[in-house]
């Protein structure tokens, strides 16, 4: 295994919604389904240590208001209070230049041929929206995943003693969320994953 393959390729998103795909079951029939799509995405790439080789990127994409109109309550009330909304409304950055964008930063860290290891927390999430919405980033990613969210599920079952690392009010807002990610998992390396005396 190469250096560069060694690293770990971190990414959350936040979108208008969890639904990338598939039409509710209470969907009107005389509704079009809209589904949910990327609003911001960011990036950093660790290496097996869990060290940040770079300060990452982040992204916010052009969102037409009519989109945003129709997210959800939740989303409304959040993207709203944390200022996402009005910079998909003030970005100048197409979905397109995005996937070109995030590929980029992607390729500087990982040889050509090498897939990246996708990690973050619930990243199957985000891989489902990447696979839709950014199909060169898609076409970079090992069909692995690092979800953190498991090791936190395991940890919860097998060692209910160990406090988890706290997410303090989370700001919703895709790098921090990775920042917080990161973190966690350095938590239960040192914690968990820990080297036999």
């Amino acid at each position: 295994m190469s250096a560069t393959n060694q690293n770990i390729l971190w990414i959350d998103c936040e979108m208008t919604g969890l639904n990338a795909y598939l039409p509710p079951a209470d969907l009107p029939k005389t509704e079009t389904f809209r589904p949910d799509r990327i609003l911001e995405i960011a990036a950093i790439v660790t290496n097996k240590e869990l060290e940040p080789l770079d300060e990452g990127v982040e992204y916010i994409v052009k969102t037409d208001q009519e989109v945003l109109d129709n997210m959800n309550e939740w989303c409304i009330n959040q993207h709203g209070k944390t200022g996402l909304t009005a910079s998909c409304l003030s970005s100048t950055t197409d979905m397109a230049t995005v996937d070109d964008l995030v590929s980029s930063y992607v390729a500087k860290h990982f040889a050509k041929g090498e897939p990246a290891l996708l990690a973050g927390n619930s990243v199957h999430a985000d891989r489902a929206f990447i696979n839709k919405d950014l199909p060169k980033l898609a076409s970079l990613l090992h069909y692995r995943i690092l979800d953190v969210s498991s090791i936190k599920e395991l940890t919860a079952r097998w060692y209910p003693e160990l406090q988890r690392p706290r997410k303090e009010d989370s700001a919703h807002r895709a790098l921090s969320d990775i920042q917080h990610s990161i973190s966690e998992l350095r938590h239960y390396r040192e914690n968990v994953f820990k080297t036999s005396q």
